[in-house]
């Protein structure tokens, strides 16, 4: 069988576009390049796929170069490490011969691809993305795409543009034999999950939280430190390698709306709620409202803003599979949309 050659491009910003390919890669529907700043562990020992390593686009000390005043793109530094970058990708996509290029996600990416004339594929997320910049980039694809369904789409974007944009949803992963253990067998535990490093929210933040709920144990998955006393119902239990066993050994999750943050909320199936963090664009504030409307999960827009005794209680009485089945989709379903994705740009480009 003859799998279609797909370009996967990685934005260079935190681990989640790497984890998306990783994921594509693993269903093994299609012929997979994968090009970004840092390679996941593991990706070049799936079939079917390779890695090629670019320039990072940032300087040594690890900031952003200095852009020019130019409203058209987002980030368009004149230096040679980013002309070493783009080369290194023109060499990569040269090289593999893509029958189709995804970007996930750069507007300056998306552009480039195009006038290298590869069919282009480009992800569509939550939030505001008006400005010129994505609206270039939207411009420059032949085809658009959420990692979420169509349901959670902002209605004004789907009634304009909707009919450009498959809605892949979000990969179910594999399910786990046991979903409760005994570390809630004492009552209520609550499992805070917030930005690796807590990033998002401050331990005096969920201080007042659970000062406002004492009879909740909270667990705080991503804090290790902070300035604010912390109350004999609040432990901070850092960066986890894995923290799936403490989600679905809580009574009840609370957390950031950052994607795989939701993703790792719903696998676990336990009653959630969301408080966004502050994202570029509003992603997690739009996220979050999108659930809440749709599917009916329970949030708070901030940590301040919560009136928690009423928020427990609300979500509490949610329907604890509402999350999973807002957002999961079977790896057949998600293969096959992806692969209609594929082939339909494909032709156009051919």
């Amino acid at each position: 069988m003859i799998l279609p050659r797909v370009a996967y491009y990685a934005h260079h910003h935190g681990t989640g576009h790497l984890r998306h390919a990783v994921a594509i890669a693993r269903l093994q529907v299609v012929d997979l390049l994968v090009t970004g700043s840092t390679e996941p562990p593991g990706l070049s020992d799936i079939p079917h796929t390779r890695f090629a390593q670019l320039t990072t686009d940032v300087a040594p000390d690890g900031e952003p170069f200095p852009v020019p005043p130019e409203p058209f793109l987002h980030y368009t530094p004149t230096t040679s490490t980013i002309r070493d970058r783009f080369s290194q990708l023109h060499a990569a996509w040269h090289e593999f011969n893509p029958q189709v290029v995804i970007i996930d996600v750069s507007a300056e990416a998306a552009v480039f691809a195009r006038l290298c004339g590869y069919p282009v594929l480009y992800r569509r997320m939550p939030g505001d993305r008006s400005d010129v910049a994505h609206q270039t980039a939207y411009a420059a694809a032949t085809g658009l795409f959420a990692y979420y369904p169509a349901a959670l789409e902002d209605p004004a974007y789907r009634d304009a543009d909707g009919g450009r944009t498959q809605y892949l949803g979000m990969l179910d992963p594999t399910r786990s034999t046991s979903t409760r253990t005994a570390a809630s067998a004492s009552g209520k535990v609550i499992a805070v999950q917030t930005s690796l490093g807590g990033t998002g929210v401050s331990v005096a933040e969920i201080t007042r939280a659970a000062r406002s709920c004492p009879e909740w144990q909270w667990n705080v998955v991503g804090l290790s430190s902070g300035n604010a006393d912390l109350p004999p119902n609040v432990r901070l239990l850092g960066v986890l390698e894995d923290p799936r066993p403490e989600l679905s050994a809580a009574d009840l999750i609370i957390t950031s709306a950052g994607y795989h943050a939701v993703a790792a909320a719903a696998a676990a199936g336990r009653p959630t709620i969301l408080v966004p963090e502050e994202r570029p664009f509003g992603e997690q504030l739009a996220f979050a409202r999108a659930l809440n409307r749709s599917a009916g999960i329970p949030m708070a827009e901030t940590w301040s803003a919560a009136a928690w005794p009423d928020l427990l209680r609300q979500a509490v009485e949610s329907d604890a599979g509402a999350l999973r089945a807002a957002l999961f989709v079977s790896s057949d379903t998600f293969s096959d949309r992806l692969l209609d994705l594929v082939s339909r740009a494909s032709v156009t480009g051919s």
